[in-house]
């Protein structure tokens, strides 16, 4: 009976030792975020088309009555890079944390890019950072693809045209093949970057596919273009 009592009297304490264990690293993960200020863990910015490059500044503020170090600042995107320029922050003190986002290659939409900062004494992250860009799409065709089939060999479509017009100004040019449909650009009456293309297939020699290409231009934008693809499946002859 004596051995029994003693090794349950050990299981109970080596519990105890463990869930004080837990409970000082928690506490320190807590006292680390409470005493780390930021100015901000999420920032939002749009890329005008003339940038490549689109940057957030992260400033952490210890304000701690002791030193604390950032570890290291992990991102699964390809398409950031960050650069942390002091790694130890004394009582009172400051450090910038820099996220570039590189856009080249990048096409038109919303990139939401996280970093994790780690500080010492911890495993987990003690923030994370999101750092949110939104590419504009100078060109907007609704729909962007157009399909012909049995069904509807020839009909006409109609193609909604939206320029953005914080970037873009001038509408240049519908570059098609004049062989193989009739394209009408009708404009909006009321706003000047809002245009209808009404296109219907002329030849009866199917199937072909091709390309519309619409050309624009505005004040930083030498030249924007944006495709419709045609699809046409449907052969006359069969």
């Amino acid at each position: 009976m004596p051995l029994i009592y003693s090794m349950f009297s050990f299981i109970r304490y080596a519990m105890a030792v463990i869930a004080s264990l837990v409970i000082i690293d928690l506490g320190l993960v807590a006292e680390t975020r409470q005493v780390l200020a930021w100015n901000a863990t999420e920032i939002s910015q749009l890329l005008p088309p003339d940038k490549d490059f689109a940057k957030a500044i992260f400033t952490v503020q210890n304000k701690g009555a002791h030193p604390a170090r950032i570890l290291r600042v992990e991102s699964e995107s390809n398409a950031i890079k960050v650069i942390l320029k002091s790694k130890i922050l004394e009582p009172g003190a400051s450090a910038t944390i820099e996220i570039l986002f590189l856009a080249e290659g990048k096409n038109a939409g919303l990139y939401h890019n996280k970093a994790q900062v780690f500080f010492e004494g911890h495993e987990v992250p003690i923030a994370t950072l999101h750092f949110i860009v939104t590419i504009p799409k100078l060109i907007e065709l609704s729909p962007n693809t157009l399909i012909w089939n049995k069904t509807n060999r020839d009909q006409a479509f109609t193609v909604e045209l939206t320029l953005d017009d914080r970037y873009i100004k001038t509408l240049v040019g519908v570059e098609y093949d004049e062989a193989l449909y009739q394209v009408l650009l009708i404009p909006d009456e009321t706003k000047s970057n809002l245009y209808q293309l009404e296109i219907r297939p002329l030849v009866s020699e199917r199937p072909f596919n091709s390309l519309i290409k619409i050309h624009a231009s505005g004040p930083t934008v030498s030249e924007a273009t944006e495709p419709l693809f045609l699809f046409n499946s449907f052969t006359l002859s069969q």
